[in-house]
């Protein structure tokens, strides 16, 4: 199995389920395609496979791959699950649903375990994995901060729907940052407070806290906006706006 080429393909081919930006999908046609079994094929192939073969410029890419992938192998119960009044998203994030080289990962395993180097999830008291996990010998050399714009959860406020390629992964996440600061963060009033994603709340210590979460944010908002906040250098605040759990249908 070579799941750089594999995988990526077989993604790429669900892309017609989403809008333009790969954000509002069309759940019901895309949990009755093909495409969809295809997927589960290759990720079932994954149970045999050697994470350690992957190459180390690849690791990340893989990883969020397959994170993605099972979001989408796995539609109809991310549906019952986002249409819930009040979603249960830590059961399904939680719940193991894959197995590669024999060892089961949840979506938690996938993100916080290996992706964040076994990192603690928003809300909870322990990381994904103990010490010994055999798991942790594949977690990428560096953590690249942007990871947390790849990921899609079918949420409203998620990162869009991307396929992700080890040759071009660093254009690919900077594009991906963008889009989402872009799109969700808000420079208010006049310029004093910057209105900025859960995600960045949530993983403020991943970009170094209060004044890396603004530095992040500043890099990559228009310039319009940009002008407007630097002229309070040294004030700006901080607003975390909500994230909206409900199921973003095309």
């Amino acid at each position: 199995m070579d799941p750089d080429r594999e995988l990526p393909q077989a993604l790429a081919s669900m892309a017609k389920y989403f809008d333009a930006e790969g954000r509002a999908c069309d759940w019901a046609a895309l949990r009755a395609s093909r495409e969809r079994g295809h997927l589960a094929v290759i990720l079932e192939g994954l149970e045999g496979f050697d994470p350690a073969s992957v190459r180390i410029a690849g690791q990340t890419a893989f990883w969020i791959n397959v994170f993605n992938a099972a979001v989408l192998r796995d539609a109809p119960e991310l549906e019952l699950t986002l249409e819930d009044d009040k979603p249960e998203v830590g059961a399904y994030f939680g719940r193991p649903r894959l197995t590669i080289h024999g060892q089961a990962y949840s979506l938690d395993d996938l993100y916080h375990g290996v992706l964040r180097g076994n990192a603690l999830a928003p809300g909870s008291p322990r990381a994904p994995m103990r010490r010994d996990d055999p798991r942790l010998a594949h977690v990428p050399i560096a953590l690249d901060e942007r990871l947390h714009f790849a990921l899609f959860r079918g949420a409203r406020s998620s990162p869009a729907f991307r396929v992700f390629e080890s040759g071009r992964l660093d254009v690919q996440l900077e594009e991906a940052a963008t889009q989402y600061i872009r799109r969700a963060a808000q420079v208010e009033g006049d310029g004093r407070v910057i209105a900025v994603p859960k995600l960045l709340q949530w993983y403020a210590a991943d970009f170094g806290g209060k004044s890396g979460v603004l530095e992040f944010v500043l890099r990559r908002l228009d310039d319009a906006s940009v002008e407007r906040a630097e002229r309070h250098l040294g004030h700006l605040k901080l607003r975390t706006l909500a994230f909206d759990w409900r199921l973003h249908r095309r």
